[in-house]
């Protein structure tokens, strides 16, 4: 039997241009009882973006966060993924690509096109009912395997964000701290860790990006973690670049990776930073996450290099210790920390990566701010500049005031 393709279950649907404002594109949904989802498209037809009815009511439902936004570009409303499709390919082939992007298929929907212009939208439940229709058991079986990944994967975001520390813990100690922490795929190999001595006068802050993203990411993650409060288990007061090359070791030595006939081939990149308010000192080491440091006076922001050796992956010989850089805390007002998928962002008209100079300069724009309104602008800048561009990696930073 030939197979339908999604012009069958074709809907109009109005669209949005990319220009238009949050305030307005809000003002027409409230208007239309039957939209569900909102295609953004450019001045020429193309689709660029889409706005989910539910997420956006949510979203602008506080007035603060209303008043914030009603006059900036309804891309701060679009979807991190969307799904743009011909209106000839078949209906089962949408469903997999929808399924295979993690989404499910009772809710949202996808953007139709003729030649890369938008034509109308396809309903992810109306893919549902044929796949029900044409063949109710194989649909049954998507959706319980659906569903059941998704549940999973759900899972596995409930125990990584249990593994992660409170931010409420950092707080009490530092005057002020920020965080961006967005896995791509609901989980991730982006995660952030931090040790405080029994009298708070050592405190450790780590942000780690391990090799993949999603379950495998999120895998690499958890064993890094773990690592890490093995290794202050035993060495509550150890250096940072000594942690860094311990838990590299022992990452390491989990995976089988110190032996020559080893299979895997994973790792992590890591920066740590400690306070030590009982020496006065401010300390960091890194393996290719750099810290970026705001000092107390007018000075320029002092970037921390660090060593570009990466921890885990095959090899025989320990980690060698990498260098450490020493300020006095009361030189520094406050430091960031960011992995590689903020500072790889493709942007802009040119798609551009965002890179650390764009980082830097948000970093010195704001570097009066405290760490937590410095990050939430880093966020809008990161945000701005990937404009309709695909989110390539997961996204993490954090910023501490001292």
């Amino acid at each position: 039997m030939h197979e339908k393709t999604v012009n069958t279950i074709l809907k109009e649907q109005w669209t949005a241009k990319e220009s238009e404002t949050c305030g307005v594109l809000i003002e027409k949904i409230r208007g239309d009882e039957n939209v569900q989802i909102i295609p953004i498209v450019d001045d020429s037809g193309a689709p660029v973006g889409l706005v989910e009815k539910a997420n956006a009511l949510k979203m602008m439902s506080n007035p603060l966060h209303y008043s914030v936004c009603e006059r900036r570009s309804v891309r701060m409303m679009m979807l991190d993924d969307f799904i743009v499709v011909e209106h000839t390919e078949t209906i089962s082939n949408v469903s997999s690509t929808i399924i295979n992007h993690g989404f499910g298929l009772n809710s949202g929907g996808f953007i139709v096109t003729e030649n890369g212009v938008y034509k109308g939208i396809g309903l992810s439940t109306d893919l549902l009912y044929y796949l029900v229709e044409s063949n109710e058991q194989k649909a049954k079986e998507l959706a319980e395997i659906n569903s059941e990944m998704l549940d999973s994967v759900r899972y596995a975001s409930r125990i990584q964000q249990g593994l992660l520390p409170g931010i409420d813990v950092l707080e009490t100690n530092v005057k002020s701290v920020g965080l961006i922490w967005e896995p791509r795929d609901i989980v991730g190999g982006d995660v952030y860790w931090c040790h405080i001595s029994d009298d708070a006068q050592k405190i450790y802050l780590a942000l780690i990006d391990c090799t993949g993203h999603g379950v495998p990411g999120s895998l690499m993650s958890m064993l890094v973690i773990s690592s890490f409060n093995r290794v202050f288990a035993e060495f509550p007061d150890i250096s940072p670049a000594l942690a860094l090359a311990k838990v590299g070791d022992m990452v390491r030595s989990a995976l089988n990776q110190d032996k020559e006939d080893c299979e895997s081939n994973d790792g992590f990149d890591a920066g740590i930073c400690l306070l030590d308010r009982s020496s006065g000192n401010f300390i960091f080491a890194g393996a290719r996450t750099n810290c970026y440091v705001v000092p107390t006076s007018d000075e320029a922001i002092v970037r921390l290099v660090a060593d570009k050796q990466v921890l885990g992956y095959p090899g025989t010989q320990p980690h060698k210790t990498v260098d450490e850089f020493q300020m006095r805390i009361s030189d520094c007002a406050s430091f960031v920390m960011a992995s590689d998928g903020i500072f790889d962002q493709p942007g802009h008209a040119l798609g551009r990566a965002f890179g650390p100079k764009r980082f830097t300069e948000t970093i010195e724009e704001f570097r009066t701010h405290n760490a937590s309104d410095l990050i939430k602008k880093l966020s809008q800048r990161v945000t701005e500049w990937r404009g309709s561009e695909v989110r390539r990696d997961d996204l993490s930073a954090i910023a501490v005031t001292i």
